[in-house]
Protein backbone atom coordinates (compact mmCIF):
# COMPACT_ATOMS: atom_id res chain seq x y z
CA UNK A 1 0.00 0.00 0.00
CA UNK A 2 2.87 2.32 0.65
CA UNK A 3 4.41 1.60 -2.98
CA UNK A 4 1.66 2.06 -5.36
CA UNK A 5 0.71 5.79 -4.45
CA UNK A 6 4.72 6.85 -5.38
CA UNK A 7 4.59 5.28 -8.65
CA UNK A 8 3.75 8.25 -11.68
CA UNK A 9 2.52 6.17 -14.58
CA UNK A 10 1.00 3.85 -16.21
CA UNK A 11 0.87 -0.10 -14.92
CA UNK A 12 -0.96 -3.03 -14.17
CA UNK A 13 1.08 -5.75 -12.03
CA UNK A 14 1.20 -8.97 -9.85
CA UNK A 15 3.62 -9.53 -6.89
CA UNK A 16 4.12 -13.13 -5.22
CA UNK A 17 4.26 -11.91 -1.57
CA UNK A 18 5.84 -15.25 -0.14
CA UNK A 19 5.55 -14.43 3.34
CA UNK A 20 1.63 -13.74 3.46
CA UNK A 21 1.16 -16.77 1.33
CA UNK A 22 -0.83 -14.36 -0.85
CA UNK A 23 -0.78 -12.52 -4.75
CA UNK A 24 -0.68 -8.57 -4.29
CA UNK A 25 -2.55 -7.09 -7.71
CA UNK A 26 -2.96 -3.51 -8.41
CA UNK A 27 -3.55 -0.84 -11.14
CA UNK A 28 -3.05 2.41 -11.97
CA UNK A 29 -4.74 5.60 -10.58
CA UNK A 30 -6.89 5.74 -13.75
CA UNK A 31 -6.68 3.25 -15.77
CA UNK A 32 -4.64 3.78 -18.12
CA UNK A 33 -3.42 -0.72 -17.93
CA UNK A 34 -5.69 -2.97 -17.31
CA UNK A 35 -5.87 -6.12 -15.13
CA UNK A 36 -8.94 -8.75 -14.76
CA UNK A 37 -9.60 -11.24 -11.91
CA UNK A 38 -11.15 -14.60 -12.68
CA UNK A 39 -13.08 -17.13 -10.69
CA UNK A 40 -11.72 -20.40 -12.45
CA UNK A 41 -13.12 -23.60 -10.81
CA UNK A 42 -11.65 -23.43 -7.12
CA UNK A 43 -8.74 -20.91 -7.76
CA UNK A 44 -8.28 -17.78 -9.52
CA UNK A 45 -6.96 -16.87 -12.56
CA UNK A 46 -5.12 -13.05 -13.71
CA UNK A 47 -4.48 -11.49 -17.08
CA UNK A 48 -3.99 -7.85 -18.74
CA UNK A 49 -6.48 -9.48 -21.57
CA UNK A 50 -9.80 -10.90 -21.17
CA UNK A 51 -8.97 -13.00 -23.62
CA UNK A 52 -6.54 -14.71 -22.23
CA UNK A 53 -8.90 -15.75 -19.27
CA UNK A 54 -11.44 -17.22 -21.66
CA UNK A 55 -8.48 -19.65 -22.56
CA UNK A 56 -8.60 -21.16 -19.40
CA UNK A 57 -10.40 -24.30 -19.34
CA UNK A 58 -12.67 -23.85 -15.69
CA UNK A 59 -12.99 -20.22 -16.43
CA UNK A 60 -17.16 -19.74 -16.38
CA UNK A 61 -17.68 -18.16 -19.51
CA UNK A 62 -21.73 -16.77 -18.33
CA UNK A 63 -22.86 -13.66 -19.28
CA UNK A 64 -23.63 -11.54 -16.95
CA UNK A 65 -27.25 -9.63 -18.20
CA UNK A 66 -26.42 -6.21 -15.96
CA UNK A 67 -23.16 -5.59 -17.81
CA UNK A 68 -24.99 -6.18 -21.41
CA UNK A 69 -27.58 -3.76 -19.95
CA UNK A 70 -24.51 -1.15 -18.95
CA UNK A 71 -22.89 -2.06 -22.59
CA UNK A 72 -26.07 -0.80 -24.25
CA UNK A 73 -26.96 2.28 -22.21
CA UNK A 74 -23.57 3.58 -21.74
CA UNK A 75 -21.48 2.16 -24.82
CA UNK A 76 -18.61 0.00 -22.16
CA UNK A 77 -19.08 -1.75 -18.75
CA UNK A 78 -18.53 -0.13 -15.62
CA UNK A 79 -16.04 -1.73 -13.80
CA UNK A 80 -16.00 -3.72 -11.55
CA UNK A 81 -17.99 -5.61 -13.63
CA UNK A 82 -17.37 -7.08 -16.96
CA UNK A 83 -19.11 -8.56 -19.72
CA UNK A 84 -18.44 -11.74 -17.97
CA UNK A 85 -20.05 -13.06 -14.58
CA UNK A 86 -17.31 -14.53 -12.90
CA UNK A 87 -14.74 -12.07 -13.93
CA UNK A 88 -14.09 -8.84 -12.64
CA UNK A 89 -11.71 -5.54 -12.90
CA UNK A 90 -9.56 -4.63 -10.89
CA UNK A 91 -10.55 -0.87 -10.08
CA UNK A 92 -8.27 1.53 -11.09
CA UNK A 93 -6.17 3.18 -7.55
CA UNK A 94 -6.84 0.09 -6.19
CA UNK A 95 -5.18 -2.99 -4.60
CA UNK A 96 -6.09 -6.42 -3.91
CA UNK A 97 -4.54 -9.46 -2.32
CA UNK A 98 -6.11 -12.95 -3.77
CA UNK A 99 -5.48 -15.90 -1.12
CA UNK A 100 -7.15 -19.01 0.08
CA UNK A 101 -9.25 -16.14 2.01
CA UNK A 102 -10.35 -14.62 -1.57
CA UNK A 103 -10.08 -11.28 -3.28
CA UNK A 104 -10.02 -8.41 -1.87
CA UNK A 105 -9.32 -4.77 -2.85
CA UNK A 106 -9.11 -1.11 -1.46
CA UNK A 107 -8.11 2.32 -3.04
CA UNK A 108 -4.55 3.44 -2.37
CA UNK A 109 -5.52 6.65 -4.23
CA UNK A 110 -8.97 8.86 -4.37
CA UNK A 111 -9.79 11.26 -6.97
CA UNK A 112 -10.17 14.72 -4.59
CA UNK A 113 -12.11 17.91 -5.33
CA UNK A 114 -10.56 20.30 -2.20
CA UNK A 115 -10.42 23.55 -3.26
CA UNK A 116 -7.12 25.96 -2.94
CA UNK A 117 -8.70 29.20 -3.49
CA UNK A 118 -5.90 29.71 -5.66
CA UNK A 119 -5.47 32.65 -8.27
CA UNK A 120 -5.43 32.25 -11.96
CA UNK A 121 -2.10 33.51 -12.99
CA UNK A 122 -0.74 31.18 -9.98
CA UNK A 123 -2.65 27.93 -11.65
CA UNK A 124 -1.24 28.94 -15.11
CA UNK A 125 2.02 28.99 -13.22
CA UNK A 126 1.89 25.81 -11.99
CA UNK A 127 -0.62 24.47 -14.85
CA UNK A 128 2.78 25.07 -16.59
CA UNK A 129 5.46 23.61 -14.86
CA UNK A 130 3.53 20.25 -13.99
CA UNK A 131 2.74 19.78 -18.04
CA UNK A 132 6.50 20.09 -18.38
CA UNK A 133 7.67 17.71 -16.12
CA UNK A 134 4.90 15.23 -16.83
CA UNK A 135 6.21 15.63 -20.73
CA UNK A 136 9.85 14.95 -19.84
CA UNK A 137 9.30 11.84 -17.69
CA UNK A 138 6.89 10.64 -20.44
CA UNK A 139 9.59 11.32 -22.82
CA UNK A 140 12.40 8.89 -21.48
CA UNK A 141 12.84 5.78 -23.41
CA UNK A 142 15.79 3.74 -25.08
CA UNK A 143 13.34 3.18 -27.72
CA UNK A 144 12.52 6.07 -30.87
CA UNK A 145 9.64 8.20 -29.71
CA UNK A 146 6.88 10.48 -31.34
CA UNK A 147 3.81 12.35 -30.80
CA UNK A 148 0.46 11.54 -31.63
CA UNK A 149 -0.80 15.11 -33.16
CA UNK A 150 -4.44 15.59 -34.48
CA UNK A 151 -4.03 19.16 -34.50
CA UNK A 152 -6.30 20.11 -31.51
CA UNK A 153 -5.15 21.66 -28.27
CA UNK A 154 -3.81 19.19 -26.32
CA UNK A 155 -2.12 17.14 -28.85
CA UNK A 156 -0.29 20.34 -29.58
CA UNK A 157 0.05 20.98 -25.80
CA UNK A 158 2.26 18.28 -25.78
CA UNK A 159 4.35 18.61 -29.13
CA UNK A 160 4.98 22.15 -27.56
CA UNK A 161 6.56 20.59 -24.15
CA UNK A 162 8.44 18.15 -26.16
CA UNK A 163 9.78 20.16 -28.27
CA UNK A 164 11.55 22.09 -25.11
CA UNK A 165 13.35 18.87 -24.36
CA UNK A 166 14.25 17.66 -27.87
CA UNK A 167 15.47 19.48 -30.84
CA UNK A 168 13.92 16.84 -32.65
CA UNK A 169 10.24 15.95 -32.56
CA UNK A 170 8.88 12.86 -34.81
CA UNK A 171 4.93 14.09 -35.31
CA UNK A 172 2.18 11.51 -36.72
CA UNK A 173 -1.26 12.31 -37.97
CA UNK A 174 -3.64 10.11 -39.92
CA UNK A 175 -5.53 11.93 -42.85
CA UNK A 176 -9.13 10.93 -44.07
CA UNK A 177 -10.79 11.81 -47.57
CA UNK A 178 -14.09 12.60 -45.49
CA UNK A 179 -13.93 15.95 -44.70
CA UNK A 180 -15.77 15.12 -41.64
CA UNK A 181 -12.91 13.84 -39.78
CA UNK A 182 -9.98 15.37 -41.35
CA UNK A 183 -7.78 17.20 -39.79
CA UNK A 184 -4.30 17.16 -41.37
CA UNK A 185 -4.11 21.06 -42.16
CA UNK A 186 -4.82 21.93 -38.66
CA UNK A 187 -1.76 19.26 -37.89
CA UNK A 188 0.32 20.99 -40.47
CA UNK A 189 -0.12 24.53 -39.42
CA UNK A 190 1.16 23.16 -35.61
CA UNK A 191 3.78 21.02 -37.00
CA UNK A 192 5.23 24.03 -38.90
CA UNK A 193 4.64 26.34 -35.57
CA UNK A 194 6.67 24.03 -33.58
CA UNK A 195 9.37 22.52 -35.67
CA UNK A 196 7.87 19.21 -35.37
CA UNK A 197 9.25 16.23 -38.08
CA UNK A 198 5.97 15.77 -39.48
CA UNK A 199 4.18 12.44 -41.49
CA UNK A 200 0.83 11.96 -42.62
CA UNK A 201 -0.76 9.13 -44.03
CA UNK A 202 -4.49 10.05 -45.47
CA UNK A 203 -6.82 7.30 -45.72
CA UNK A 204 -9.95 6.65 -48.22
CA UNK A 205 -13.20 5.98 -46.72
CA UNK A 206 -12.74 2.58 -48.10
CA UNK A 207 -9.60 1.81 -45.98
CA UNK A 208 -11.44 2.61 -43.15
CA UNK A 209 -14.68 0.33 -44.11
CA UNK A 210 -12.50 -2.28 -44.72
CA UNK A 211 -11.05 -2.08 -40.88
CA UNK A 212 -14.62 -1.71 -39.41
CA UNK A 213 -15.27 -6.30 -39.40
CA UNK A 214 -11.69 -6.31 -37.86
CA UNK A 215 -12.04 -4.19 -35.03
CA UNK A 216 -13.73 -7.18 -32.47
CA UNK A 217 -10.36 -9.24 -33.24
CA UNK A 218 -8.93 -5.67 -31.06
CA UNK A 219 -11.57 -5.69 -28.31
CA UNK A 220 -12.18 -9.12 -26.20
CA UNK A 221 -14.38 -6.79 -24.08
CA UNK A 222 -17.06 -5.32 -25.89
CA UNK A 223 -16.71 -0.98 -26.00
CA UNK A 224 -18.54 0.93 -28.79
CA UNK A 225 -16.48 4.10 -29.26
CA UNK A 226 -16.19 3.97 -33.42
CA UNK A 227 -13.19 6.54 -32.84
CA UNK A 228 -10.65 3.21 -32.03
CA UNK A 229 -10.44 3.17 -35.87
CA UNK A 230 -8.59 6.33 -36.38
CA UNK A 231 -6.72 5.51 -33.11
CA UNK A 232 -5.88 1.97 -34.50
CA UNK A 233 -5.10 3.41 -37.73
CA UNK A 234 -2.66 5.92 -36.12
CA UNK A 235 -1.12 3.37 -34.14
CA UNK A 236 0.00 0.99 -37.18
CA UNK A 237 1.04 3.70 -39.14
CA UNK A 238 3.57 5.88 -36.15
CA UNK A 239 4.84 2.11 -35.45
CA UNK A 240 6.48 1.72 -38.48
CA UNK A 241 9.05 4.49 -37.18
CA UNK A 242 8.83 4.29 -33.16
CA UNK A 243 8.37 2.36 -30.59
CA UNK A 244 5.98 5.00 -28.03
CA UNK A 245 4.11 7.70 -28.62
CA UNK A 246 2.77 10.89 -26.54
CA UNK A 247 -1.13 11.91 -26.74
CA UNK A 248 -3.20 14.14 -25.49
CA UNK A 249 -5.79 11.95 -23.83
CA UNK A 250 -7.67 12.94 -20.54
CA UNK A 251 -7.56 17.05 -21.22
CA UNK A 252 -10.46 16.90 -22.17
CA UNK A 253 -12.45 15.76 -18.95
CA UNK A 254 -10.16 17.26 -16.24
CA UNK A 255 -9.93 20.50 -18.14
CA UNK A 256 -13.64 20.61 -18.82
CA UNK A 257 -12.68 20.44 -22.54
CA UNK A 258 -16.31 18.78 -23.85
CA UNK A 259 -19.20 20.36 -25.05
CA UNK A 260 -21.32 18.63 -23.04
CA UNK A 261 -19.52 20.91 -20.11
CA UNK A 262 -21.62 23.75 -21.76
CA UNK A 263 -24.69 21.54 -22.39
CA UNK A 264 -24.86 20.35 -18.24
CA UNK A 265 -24.17 23.75 -17.73
CA UNK A 266 -27.03 25.54 -19.21
CA UNK A 267 -29.39 22.67 -17.94
CA UNK A 268 -27.95 23.20 -14.77
CA UNK A 269 -29.31 26.79 -14.76
CA UNK A 270 -32.19 25.31 -15.18
CA UNK A 271 -32.09 23.48 -11.37
CA UNK A 272 -33.95 26.68 -9.97
CA UNK A 273 -37.34 25.47 -11.89
CA UNK A 274 -39.23 22.76 -9.24
CA UNK A 275 -39.01 19.64 -9.83
CA UNK A 276 -42.23 19.16 -11.07
CA UNK A 277 -41.40 21.41 -14.06
CA UNK A 278 -38.20 20.08 -14.92
CA UNK A 279 -39.99 16.40 -14.95
CA UNK A 280 -42.36 17.60 -17.34
CA UNK A 281 -39.44 19.54 -19.65
CA UNK A 282 -37.29 16.20 -19.42
CA UNK A 283 -40.43 13.97 -20.45
CA UNK A 284 -41.00 16.56 -23.21
CA UNK A 285 -37.76 16.48 -24.27
CA UNK A 286 -37.79 12.52 -24.58
CA UNK A 287 -40.74 12.46 -26.96
CA UNK A 288 -38.63 14.83 -29.56
CA UNK A 289 -37.24 13.19 -33.09
CA UNK A 290 -33.69 11.43 -31.77
CA UNK A 291 -31.90 12.87 -35.01
CA UNK A 292 -28.23 13.56 -34.67
CA UNK A 293 -26.84 17.03 -35.18
CA UNK A 294 -30.36 18.23 -34.99
CA UNK A 295 -31.72 21.21 -33.54
CA UNK A 296 -34.78 18.83 -31.78
CA UNK A 297 -31.78 16.33 -31.59
CA UNK A 298 -29.35 18.68 -29.38
CA UNK A 299 -32.74 19.94 -27.86
CA UNK A 300 -33.82 16.29 -26.71
CA UNK A 301 -30.16 15.37 -25.49
CA UNK A 302 -29.80 18.84 -23.05
CA UNK A 303 -33.33 18.17 -21.56
CA UNK A 304 -33.64 14.74 -21.56
CA UNK A 305 -32.27 14.48 -18.09
CA UNK A 306 -33.17 17.10 -16.30
CA UNK A 307 -35.28 15.14 -13.92
CA UNK A 308 -31.92 13.51 -12.63
CA UNK A 309 -28.67 14.45 -10.79
CA UNK A 310 -26.09 16.16 -13.06
CA UNK A 311 -23.66 12.65 -12.85
CA UNK A 312 -26.92 11.10 -14.56
CA UNK A 313 -27.37 13.61 -16.98
CA UNK A 314 -24.12 13.10 -18.36
CA UNK A 315 -24.48 9.46 -18.78
CA UNK A 316 -27.68 10.14 -20.60
CA UNK A 317 -26.12 12.47 -23.37
CA UNK A 318 -22.95 9.75 -23.69
CA UNK A 319 -24.36 6.42 -24.22
CA UNK A 320 -26.43 5.32 -27.27
CA UNK A 321 -29.38 3.52 -25.88
CA UNK A 322 -29.61 5.07 -22.49
CA UNK A 323 -32.56 4.12 -20.50
CA UNK A 324 -33.66 2.73 -23.19
CA UNK A 325 -31.16 -0.57 -23.00
CA UNK A 326 -33.56 -2.70 -21.38
CA UNK A 327 -35.51 -3.38 -23.92
CA UNK A 328 -32.93 -3.74 -26.50
CA UNK A 329 -31.97 -7.30 -24.24
CA UNK A 330 -32.84 -10.86 -25.69
CA UNK A 331 -36.18 -11.75 -23.76
CA UNK A 332 -34.43 -14.53 -22.12
CA UNK A 333 -31.66 -12.59 -21.08
CA UNK A 334 -33.92 -9.63 -19.87
CA UNK A 335 -35.88 -11.99 -17.76
CA UNK A 336 -32.32 -12.81 -16.12
CA UNK A 337 -31.74 -9.21 -14.85
CA UNK A 338 -33.75 -9.27 -11.67
CA UNK A 339 -31.04 -11.84 -10.09
CA UNK A 340 -28.29 -10.04 -11.41
CA UNK A 341 -26.14 -8.22 -8.35
CA UNK A 342 -26.74 -4.37 -8.38
CA UNK A 343 -23.85 -2.18 -9.13
CA UNK A 344 -25.01 0.97 -9.68
CA UNK A 345 -22.22 3.03 -11.80
CA UNK A 346 -23.11 6.47 -10.32
CA UNK A 347 -22.47 5.05 -6.63
CA UNK A 348 -19.24 3.54 -8.02
CA UNK A 349 -18.11 6.52 -8.88
CA UNK A 350 -19.57 9.04 -5.82
CA UNK A 351 -17.03 6.10 -3.82
CA UNK A 352 -14.28 6.40 -5.48
CA UNK A 353 -14.43 10.81 -4.94
CA UNK A 354 -13.59 12.69 -2.30
CA UNK A 355 -15.25 16.16 -2.37
CA UNK A 356 -16.90 17.47 -5.63
CA UNK A 357 -18.32 21.02 -4.44
CA UNK A 358 -20.23 21.91 -7.51
CA UNK A 359 -22.13 20.14 -10.17
CA UNK A 360 -18.95 20.53 -12.44
CA UNK A 361 -16.48 18.81 -10.07
CA UNK A 362 -18.96 15.67 -9.90
CA UNK A 363 -19.42 15.72 -13.71
CA UNK A 364 -15.60 15.82 -13.98
CA UNK A 365 -15.14 12.65 -12.04
CA UNK A 366 -18.17 11.15 -13.96
CA UNK A 367 -15.95 11.56 -17.04
CA UNK A 368 -13.09 10.75 -15.20
CA UNK A 369 -13.98 7.24 -13.66
CA UNK A 370 -17.09 6.37 -16.28
CA UNK A 371 -16.26 7.84 -20.13
CA UNK A 372 -11.94 8.19 -19.44
CA UNK A 373 -11.54 5.07 -17.40
CA UNK A 374 -13.94 2.47 -19.55
CA UNK A 375 -13.50 4.15 -23.14
CA UNK A 376 -11.35 6.34 -23.92
CA UNK A 377 -8.18 4.56 -21.98
CA UNK A 378 -9.89 1.21 -22.77
CA UNK A 379 -9.70 2.15 -27.13
CA UNK A 380 -6.08 3.58 -26.47
CA UNK A 381 -5.01 0.58 -24.92
CA UNK A 382 -6.21 -1.85 -27.04
CA UNK A 383 -5.87 -0.38 -30.54
CA UNK A 384 -2.08 0.83 -29.56
CA UNK A 385 -0.69 -2.97 -28.13
CA UNK A 386 -2.63 -4.43 -31.21
CA UNK A 387 -0.32 -2.32 -33.18
CA UNK A 388 2.63 -3.19 -30.72
CA UNK A 389 2.57 0.49 -29.85
CA UNK A 390 2.77 2.03 -26.54
CA UNK A 391 1.23 5.66 -25.80
CA UNK A 392 1.55 7.50 -22.44
CA UNK A 393 -0.41 10.34 -21.42
CA UNK A 394 0.48 13.61 -19.94
CA UNK A 395 -2.17 14.47 -18.75
CA UNK A 396 -2.90 11.78 -16.52
CA UNK A 397 0.32 12.31 -13.99
CA UNK A 398 -0.22 12.30 -10.87
CA UNK A 399 0.73 15.08 -9.68
CA UNK A 400 -1.60 17.08 -12.61
CA UNK A 401 -4.64 15.14 -11.44
CA UNK A 402 -4.38 16.06 -7.93
CA UNK A 403 -3.73 19.34 -8.55
CA UNK A 404 -6.39 19.70 -10.86
CA UNK A 405 -8.55 19.06 -8.54
CA UNK A 406 -7.36 22.02 -6.18
CA UNK A 407 -7.81 24.49 -8.86
CA UNK A 408 -11.88 25.74 -9.35
CA UNK A 409 -13.99 24.64 -11.80
CA UNK A 410 -14.28 28.49 -12.95
CA UNK A 411 -10.65 28.69 -14.22
CA UNK A 412 -11.44 24.92 -15.80
CA UNK A 413 -15.14 26.46 -17.67
CA UNK A 414 -15.09 30.33 -17.85
CA UNK A 415 -18.36 31.46 -18.69
CA UNK A 416 -18.99 28.94 -21.41
CA UNK A 417 -15.44 28.73 -22.64
CA UNK A 418 -14.20 25.09 -22.51
CA UNK A 419 -10.68 24.86 -21.37
CA UNK A 420 -10.36 28.17 -20.62
CA UNK A 421 -6.89 27.73 -18.16
CA UNK A 422 -4.94 25.43 -20.46
CA UNK A 423 -5.87 28.10 -23.60
CA UNK A 424 -4.48 30.73 -21.20
CA UNK A 425 -1.51 28.84 -20.76
CA UNK A 426 -1.00 28.28 -24.48
CA UNK A 427 -1.62 31.53 -25.93
CA UNK A 428 1.37 32.96 -27.72
CA UNK A 429 2.90 29.17 -27.84
CA UNK A 430 0.78 28.19 -30.44
CA UNK A 431 -0.66 29.81 -32.97
CA UNK A 432 -4.21 30.92 -31.79
CA UNK A 433 -6.37 29.59 -34.78
CA UNK A 434 -5.63 26.02 -32.57
CA UNK A 435 -6.32 27.70 -29.52
CA UNK A 436 -9.73 29.11 -30.51
CA UNK A 437 -10.96 26.84 -33.32
CA UNK A 438 -13.73 24.48 -32.42
CA UNK A 439 -13.33 21.37 -30.93
CA UNK A 440 -13.53 18.44 -33.21
CA UNK A 441 -13.48 14.86 -32.58
CA UNK A 442 -14.03 11.74 -34.56
CA UNK A 443 -17.23 12.00 -36.42
CA UNK A 444 -17.79 8.96 -38.19
CA UNK A 445 -20.60 9.46 -40.51
CA UNK A 446 -22.30 6.07 -39.01
CA UNK A 447 -25.89 7.54 -40.05
CA UNK A 448 -25.04 7.14 -43.55
CA UNK A 449 -22.58 4.72 -43.75
CA UNK A 450 -25.23 2.59 -42.22
CA UNK A 451 -27.47 3.44 -44.85
CA UNK A 452 -25.08 2.86 -47.42
CA UNK A 453 -21.72 1.81 -47.32
CA UNK A 454 -22.22 -0.39 -44.61
CA UNK A 455 -25.77 -1.19 -45.02
CA UNK A 456 -25.74 -5.04 -46.13
CA UNK A 457 -23.15 -5.32 -43.53
CA UNK A 458 -25.52 -4.12 -40.89
CA UNK A 459 -28.44 -6.15 -42.50
CA UNK A 460 -26.26 -9.66 -42.33
CA UNK A 461 -24.91 -8.64 -38.61
CA UNK A 462 -28.00 -7.83 -37.40
CA UNK A 463 -29.86 -10.94 -39.02
CA UNK A 464 -32.87 -12.29 -36.77
CA UNK A 465 -31.58 -15.64 -36.82
CA UNK A 466 -27.66 -14.71 -36.34
CA UNK A 467 -28.99 -12.53 -33.66
CA UNK A 468 -31.32 -15.61 -31.58
CA UNK A 469 -28.49 -17.48 -32.08
CA UNK A 470 -26.34 -15.44 -29.64
CA UNK A 471 -28.98 -14.38 -27.17
CA UNK A 472 -27.81 -11.57 -26.45
CA UNK A 473 -30.02 -8.64 -28.50
CA UNK A 474 -33.91 -8.27 -28.75
CA UNK A 475 -33.71 -9.79 -32.62
CA UNK A 476 -37.57 -8.18 -33.40
CA UNK A 477 -35.79 -4.35 -32.01
CA UNK A 478 -32.85 -4.97 -33.78
CA UNK A 479 -34.69 -5.41 -36.73
CA UNK A 480 -37.26 -2.34 -36.18
CA UNK A 481 -33.66 -0.28 -35.46
CA UNK A 482 -32.42 -1.51 -38.58
CA UNK A 483 -35.34 -0.49 -40.36
CA UNK A 484 -36.18 2.76 -39.33
CA UNK A 485 -32.98 3.89 -39.68
CA UNK A 486 -32.79 2.48 -43.46
CA UNK A 487 -36.12 4.42 -43.93
CA UNK A 488 -34.90 7.51 -42.46
CA UNK A 489 -37.53 7.86 -39.64
CA UNK A 490 -35.10 8.18 -37.07
CA UNK A 491 -31.25 8.51 -37.02
CA UNK A 492 -29.75 5.19 -35.08
CA UNK A 493 -26.27 5.16 -36.56
CA UNK A 494 -24.66 4.87 -33.17
CA UNK A 495 -27.27 2.55 -31.60
CA UNK A 496 -26.45 0.17 -34.63
CA UNK A 497 -22.64 0.57 -34.27
CA UNK A 498 -23.33 -0.61 -30.28
CA UNK A 499 -25.95 -3.69 -31.55
CA UNK A 500 -23.47 -4.58 -33.82
CA UNK A 501 -19.92 -4.25 -31.66
CA UNK A 502 -21.99 -6.75 -29.46
CA UNK A 503 -23.46 -9.21 -31.86
CA UNK A 504 -19.75 -9.72 -33.45
CA UNK A 505 -18.24 -9.63 -30.16
CA UNK A 506 -20.15 -12.37 -28.75
CA UNK A 507 -19.70 -14.57 -32.28
CA UNK A 508 -15.82 -13.80 -32.28
CA UNK A 509 -15.20 -14.79 -28.61
CA UNK A 510 -17.80 -16.79 -27.37
CA UNK A 511 -18.87 -19.21 -30.37
CA UNK A 512 -16.83 -21.03 -32.93
CA UNK A 513 -17.90 -18.75 -35.71
CA UNK A 514 -14.76 -16.81 -37.46
CA UNK A 515 -14.75 -13.19 -37.50
CA UNK A 516 -14.46 -13.47 -41.47
CA UNK A 517 -17.74 -15.25 -41.87
CA UNK A 518 -19.22 -11.93 -40.39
Amino acid sequence: NDLFPKLDGMFAVAIWDSQRRCLVVARDRVGEKPLYIGRAGDGWAIASELKALLLHPRLDRAIDPAAVEQYLAFDYVVGPRTILRNVQKLRAGHVGTISVDGFVSVPYWTLRFESSGTSLPTAIERLDQILDESVRRRMLADVPLGLFLSGGLDSSTVGYYMRRHSKSVKAFTIGFEVPAFDETDQASVVARHLGLDHEIEVLSEEAVLNLIPQLTAILDEPMADPSIIPTYLLSLFARRSVTVALGGDGSDELLMGYRTYQALKIAGGLDVLPFGARSVLAAIARRLPDRTGSTYGKARRLMAGMDVPAEARLLHRLGSFGTAARSMINPVLRAELGQAVEIDPLEEIRSSTIGGRDWADRTIATYVRGYLQEDILVKVDRASMAASLEVRAPFLAPALIDYLGTVSSTMKLAGFERKHLLRRLMRGRIPDVIIDRPKQGFGAPLDSWFRASLAGFAADVLDPERVEASGLLDAHRASILLAEHRKGNADHGNRLWSAIGLQLWHEHWMTSRPLDDA
